[in-house]
C-alpha cells in the first residue's frame, strides 16, 4: 500500500516530532506518553529559571544559585532559538511518499533520502495527535514519522499484514 504523507509546512506535526526525537527513550520505555510541543516546553523552562533568578537576586546568601539559574536560563534559551531555527528548515522539506508492504515500513522524500524498517525491526507504531511515529527496536535504525491524516492507510495497511499487534494510539 502506498500513499503521500503531506506534511510540508505543518508546524503542529514537526513540533510533535522534535519533541518526540528529542524524548526517544521515554517513548522507548513509556510508549503511552503523551507529547507536547517542544517550543512550549522551553518556555516553561525559561520562565521558570527566569522567575528563579529574580527571586534569588533578592536574597544575598542565594547569589551563587542565581548565577546558576542564569546560566541554565542562557541555556534554554539557545535551545529555544535553536529549535526555533530547526523548525522553519525542517517545514521546507517536501511531502514524503510512504509504502507499506509485506516486509515493513518504507519513507521516501523525493529525490532524496529513503529510509526503510522491515516489521521485525519495528517496536512500536505509536498514534499521537499530529503523527505517527514508528519506533525501532534498537538505535541503529532510524525513526519513521508519518503525518496524522495517514491514519487510515496506516491502519488499514497493519491490519491487512497482522500488524496491529504494533499499534498504540496516543491520539484519543
Amino acid at each position: 500500500m502506498t500513499f503521500n504523507s503531506n506534511e510540508k509546512g505543518n508546524k503542529k506535526y514537526y513540533e510533535e516530532i522534535m519533541y518526540i526525537s528529542s524524548n526517544y527513550y521515554i517513548f522507548k520505555k513509556r510508549p503511552k506518553t503523551k507529547t507536547h510541543s517542544l517550543v512550549k516546553v522551553f518556555l516553561l523552562y525559561i520562565i521558570l529559571f527566569l522567575l528563579i533568578f529574580i527571586f534569588c537576586l533578592f536574597i544575598p546568601n542565594l547569589y551563587i544559585l542565581s548565577v546558576i539559574a542564569f546560566i541554565i536560563l542562557v541555556i534554554y534559551i539557545y535551545l529555544l532559538v535553536e529549535t526555533k531555527y530547526k523548525l522553519r528548515e525542517f517545514m521546507k522539506h517536501n511531502n514524503s511518499i510512504i509504502t507499506i508492504d509485506e516486509t515493513g515500513i518504507e519513507n521516501k522524500e523525493e529525490n532524496e533520502i529513503s529510509s526503510k524498517l522491515y516489521w521485525d525491526a519495528i517496536e512500536y507504531i505509536i498514534i499521537n495527535k499530529y503523527s505517527i511515529c514508528i519506533l525501532p527496536k534498537n538505535f541503529a535504525h532510524f525513526a519513521i514519522y508519518i503525518e496524522i491524516n495517514a491514519k487510515n492507510n496506516v491502519y488499514k495497511a497493519l491490519k491487512k499484514f497482522n500488524k496491529l499487534d504494533l499499534l498504540i494510539d496516543n491520539s484519543i
